[in-house]
């Protein structure tokens, strides 16, 4: 009987590919891609697929949560009863969690779980969960420094490639310092004049090489302070920037006010926020105009929803963030196809990520006008490729 259905066992599988080449960003090098894959597996040997955000640590720390820690509020849970499941795992780790690796952790549970709940249903994530639209425009997220002389030709080209695939907007990352001998303390003193003046020039080139008609958006990754920002958003202002995205600390809450008030472009933000607790701080606030909570990350696709409603209460775009897998993906896309208020989804193309195309069978492609449509399948309708996965999955 379905609604007698328990949940009999959850499996955190830690996956890392390294990429073929190193990129950087504003924090320092990236050579691999890293995630954990979340397995919940019903006494009806239906299993539900989710992923858990690692960004900052070892994935075994995550893995350790999920089946140590966070499994103790599922198991023997009925599937069917979602928020109980999140308010049990939530309030259960409240005094070491609500934020960080208990909730990234219980994102991978609780995506797994509706994915098992549309297969249950045989209905599809974004019915189940609304259902408002049946596709969304993706906007290519990349844009990462190079050691290379020609850095900044090597950017221009691989952007306008993604404007030749199809893709109507844009994302390139700014923030970092190559004179820095420490990242982690960029924002106390900001960055050198020299980084200023390159991240400058990689936009302007940057908005030449897709044209005019393509929505162009910037990253700084935290590593910016509040007069920078001003400052750089006034120099950038002739460049139609479609946002810029968390350019201080998340934690300074009173400096993206600041800098909401005082540029003309949308703030957008914050991946680095979990829950609906934070979130409410940004948007009654006014500390960004569009929200990005990650449903990997922020809480799974329970609280994400939640976040984008309140959004929605004040008048705010919701473009979730979405970078890192296949899995990541196919829950923001379910998610923004079955919200008003989202115009955008993110789509990671880091050069070499087999993540996001050799991860499932099924991968998400552009369609002629730049959007990318949910599976009709049940839940979140991703077929994993196994072979890929044994391979890459560590500690094996």
């Amino acid at each position: 009987m379905r609604n007698r259905m328990k949940i009999k066992e959850i499996e955190a599988i830690p996956i890392k590919y390294p990429l073929k080449e190193t990129v950087y960003w504003a924090q320092g090098p990236i050579t691999e891609r890293r995630m954990v894959l979340v397995k919940v597996k019903t006494d009806e040997n239906i299993v539900g697929i989710g992923e858990a955000a690692i960004f900052g640590g070892p994935n075994i720390t995550t893995k350790t949560i999920v089946e140590e820690e966070l499994s103790e509020y599922v198991i023997g849970e009925n599937p069917m009863y979602p928020e109980k499941i999140w308010e049990k795992m939530y309030m259960g780790t409240m005094q070491h969690g609500r934020r960080g690796v208990a909730i990234t952790g219980m994102s991978g549970i609780d995506i797994a779980i509706w994915d098992l709940i549309g297969k249950i249903k045989e209905t599809p994530l974004y019915q189940l969960l609304g259902g408002f639209k049946n596709k969304v425009k993706a906007y290519a997220s990349a844009g990462f420094y190079t050691n290379d002389v020609k850095d900044i030709e090597i950017l221009s080209k691989k952007m306008a490639g993604f404007v030749r695939e199809g893709f109507t907007a844009v994302k390139m990352k700014l923030g970092r310092d190559p004179e820095s001998k420490d990242e982690v303390v960029n924002q106390y003193k900001a960055v050198s004049r020299n980084s200023l003046e390159l991240d400058f020039k990689r936009v302007r080139a940057v908005r030449k090489a897709v044209g005019g008609k393509t929505d162009l958006l910037v990253d700084p990754n935290n590593m910016w302070n509040v007069k920078t920002t001003i400052k750089m958003v006034n120099r950038l202002k002739d460049q139609n920037l479609y946002f810029i995205e968390e350019p201080i600390p998340t934690d300074d809450k009173e400096g993206l006010k600041i800098i909401n008030s005082s540029i003309d472009i949308p703030v957008a933000g914050c991946e680095t926020a979990y829950t609906r607790h934070e979130f409410k701080e940004l948007i009654t606030n006014r500390c960004v105009d569009i929200v990005q909570p990650g449903v990997t990350w922020a809480g799974g696709m329970t609280e994400a929803r939640k976040i984008a409603i309140m959004a929605s209460a004040h008048n705010m775009l919701c473009i979730p963030h979405s970078y890192n897998s296949a899995i990541d993906l196919a829950a923001a896309i379910h998610l923004t196809c079955s919200i008003p208020n989202s115009e955008y989804v993110e789509y990671d193309q880091t050069d070499g990520n087999a993540l996001t195309m050799n991860l499932i069978n099924n991968p998400f492609g552009l369609d002629k006008e730049g959007f990318v449509k949910p599976s009709n399948k049940p839940g979140l309708g991703i077929e994993l490729n196994d072979k890929f996965i044994e391979k890459y999955r560590e500690g094996v």
